[in-house]
């Protein structure tokens, strides 16, 4: 995954919400377009490696999470 770009859904191109300005709890359907078959809803704060900027969204692009490691 680290050769796309990862981001929160809230401020994604992709993200089907009708709100100008996101917020995390909000609730909408993914429209990337390779994801857009399984009808995925996702919250402002889920992310992925698809992300795309939003036109006029404060927010950017983060290096991907790194889940913690378990001992």
């Amino acid at each position: 995954m680290a050769d796309k770009n990862w981001g929160n859904c809230k401020g994604c191109r992709y993200f089907g919400t009708h709100n100008a300005q996101p917020e995390d709890t909000d609730i909408a359907q993914c429209m990337e377009p390779d994801l857009r078959e399984f009808d995925l809803q996702v919250s402002g704060m889920s992310g992925c490696n698809e992300f795309e900027a939003r036109t006029g969204v404060t927010g950017g692009i983060y290096d991907e999470p790194v889940a913690p490691t378990m001992h």
